[in-house]
Formats: C-alpha cells, structure tokens, sequence
C-alpha cells in the first residue's frame, strides 16, 4: 500500500481543473534517444486531480457492487453495475427513495446510485492512491530512458516507448519510480511525462453481455484456427517421398482449450522436425507454418485478462510471463523451457527486425533476459505483464527488446 507521502507526492504531479487534466513536460537532451514506434489506446476512464476535483468525485464502497438504476429509486430499471472501489463522477444529488441520491456518471453509465454506498471529498481523496492508479505517459517525440535510480548518472536499464503509459510507483526528487512489466522497475524525469490518476469504472449491462460475448468469440476463434491448421496439414500432406525432400512433420493437432486450465501437453509434433510419417511439398510447408502462426496466437488470445502469478503456469488462473510462453506453445506440442531465459537458449535466433508473428521477443536487464512476450504481428505482443495488467497486448517497443527467436523453424 502506497503511504501517504508518496501519495502526496503523486498528487503534486497533477494540476487542479477537470477530471481529465494531466502535466505535460518538456524533453532533456540527455534523455532523448532515436525515435521508436508508437501506439496507444485510448480508454474512457474517470481520472481526478486533487483538492476540489474530488467533490464531484464518488468512489465506491461495497463488498461487491451496486445497481446504477434509471431513477433514484430501488423500482427502477438496472441500467448498469459498480464494483467496489470504482469511481464515479457525481453529475448531482437528489431526493430519492429513503434518502439522498446520486446521479453519477461512470464509464459509458449515467444513472442514479444511493449516496450511502459511496465516499467523497477530502475521504475518497484520502484513498486514491490506494483504490486508483497513477500512469505516467511519454511525451516526446523519441523514446525516454528507464534508469536503475532516481538520478542521470544512474545507469540505463532500457528505452521506453514514446506515448505509452506505466504506472508510477512513487514519485522522489523529480523522477517517478515507474513499475514496467514482472520484472523491471526503474526511473525517468518527471520532465518526460503526463501523469493521471485512473479509477476503475461502472460497467453497463449491455458492456457486460459484450464482454462474455467477447470471451467467447475469442475461444471460437481458437477453435477455428485449430481447424484451419488441420484441415490444412490434411490438404498438403502427401506419402512419405522417395526422393527424400520435403520435410516431415507430426499430424496430430490438439483441440483448442473452451477455457479450462490449459496446462495439459498435447501430443502434437514440433513444426520443423522430421518426426512425422508424411511430408508436405514446399507450398504445403509455407501453409501450415502461417496456419501455425495464426493458431498460437488465437490460442494465446483466449487468455485475455486472466491473472499474472509469480511462478504460475496456469493459463486461467495465473501465470507468470515464461509460463505464459511454455503452455501456448506446450498446447502445440512445443517445448520451450520454464524460464525466459531458458526458453531464450533453446529458440532458434532471428533478426528483431525480422520477427513474425508466433515468434519470441526477449527483454533483459543489461544482458540478463528477464521476460519474454509472443509478438502478434503490427508491432505488438501479447504477454503476462504484471499483477496489475495480467495477460494483455502492448506495444512491442513498450520497452527495448533485447532479443528475437522462433520455435516455427
């Protein structure tokens, strides 16, 4: 839990004068690096700053969620939901059924909420720093670099991507201690960056029904892809050739998980190995590698908000970011080590520049690999990232990568 100096310290961070207000900062020349790529999404969120801005601010305080209701009143339609410890911006109070309302407005939801359920004021901005999280963006043109301390003659852990946003762990002596994914931490000047303050928000009901929706379109899609590389392998297959070219491979393909706990090996063969009992012509190899390709990454994609655990391998209820790695590729009949590292050793090295989707990016910390990510392709990867953003997508360039390999030889 962030006391309340380093609470106070966040808040310093930000001006006074809307809910949506960030800093902005000019750009040192001793921190400014070559220009990378850079992306961003942009997410509806109630942010605060300090002070006033916080009487119009309610954060919820229930044990599990409350009805938003088209009315202040309990006879009313649900027009949505709001979980403990998500916030509000209270549009204005009215005289309800037993008592004060609010009229809030949170995410895609406006609607009315008994006053008891929530704080405000100078208490809701007691908590924020708990109950909120602080994100720092990157605002210069070119990437910014992470240091190991809070000062320029520190040394340089790697360069963050321009435009993204990390949390902030702290803030001393004008640099913020940003948190980058499981396994790295570091600093950057405050001169860099836009801070703001986000808290979770009400979800509608219609939000809801297209979330499940979501998760499953997600699963059908892995079993498509499934399908897709079988029904592929099947078409290009051909008897074992006499004149001994072509490559062998297995047949057997696993079917895709309907999101149970995704830590069963499969008994599929290794793409690139002479293990199997035919053979595919040359375009039949191009066609299963891409088939291949497009299944580990709708297969990895099903897993979309699951939990990040230190030492997890479970793809539903925890995983860490190499665990995350090993089961995908293990539902493939891929073997790619526990560690980052390991799995760092056994890929067949590629070019950073060269790196296609199913491929491995690795991060390091100096020249120890500490993480590893799949790349999706569009500059992107999908990972275990950290306790707070579980497995995700992000930029590829979120921070430096240090190394490209493949397990699709």
């Amino acid at each position: 839990m962030k006391n309340r100096r380093n609470i106070q310290a966040l808040r310093a961070l930000l001006l006074a004068g809307g809910l949506t207000m960030t800093v902005s900062f000019a750009a040192m020349a001793d921190e400014t690096v070559p220009a990378l790529s850079s992306s961003g999404n942009t997410v509806q969120t109630v942010t605060a700053t300090s002070g006033e801005s916080y009487n119009s601010i309610a954060i919820c305080r229930v044990s599990n969620y409350v009805n938003v209701r088209a009315e202040a009143n309990t006879t009313s339609a649900v027009v949505g939901k709001i979980y403990d410890d998500c916030a509000a911006t209270i549009l204005a109070t009215v005289a309800g059924e037993d008592g004060d309302w609010y009229q809030i407005r949170s995410g895609t939801v406006e609607g009315y909420v008994k006053s008891q359920y929530f704080i405000t004021g100078a208490e809701a901005e007691a908590v924020a720093g708990e109950v909120g999280t602080t994100y720092a963006t990157v605002t210069s043109d070119s990437g910014l670099r992470l240091r190991e301390g809070p000062s320029l003659e520190t040394a340089i852990l790697t360069t963050l991507d321009s435009g993204t946003s990390y949390e902030v762990l702290d803030v001393q002596g004008g640099f913020a201690h940003l948190l980058i994914d499981d396994t790295l931490q570091g600093y950057v000047s405050t001169d860099y960056i836009t801070t703001r303050v986000e808290f979770r928000q009400a979800i509608s009901l219609e939000e809801e029904a297209a979330q499940q929706q979501e998760k499953e379109q997600q699963i059908a899609e892995a079993q498509a892809a499934i399908q897709k590389l079988e029904q592929t392998k099947e078409e290009n297959i051909i008897p074992a050739n006499p004149a001994g070219k072509g490559t062998s491979y297995g047949t057997d393909a696993p079917p895709v998980s309907d999101g149970g706990s995704g830590e069963d090996s499969s008994s599929g063969a290794n793409v690139g190995e002479e293990n199997g009992p035919g053979y595919y012509t040359p375009e039949g190899e191009e066609a299963v590698m891409s088939a291949t390709r497009e299944a580990i990454i709708a297969y990895a994609k099903q897993f979309l908000g699951n939990p990040y655990v230190y030492g997890g391998t479970s793809l539903t209820d925890g995983t860490d970011c190499s665990g995350f790695v090993m089961r995908v590729f293990e539902h493939f009949g891929i073997s790619t080590g526990r560690s980052s590292r390991d799995q760092a050793a056994k890929v067949k090295e590629i070019a950073i520049s060269d790196v296609q989707p199913g491929d491995l990016l690795f991060y390091a910390s100096g020249s120890t690999i500490n993480h590893v990510a799949i790349y999706i392709g569009n500059g992107q990867i999908i990972h275990a990232g950290s306790s707070r953003t579980g497995i995700c997508i992000a930029n590829a360039n979120y921070r430096t990568p240090y190394k490209a390999g493949t397990f699709l030889n």
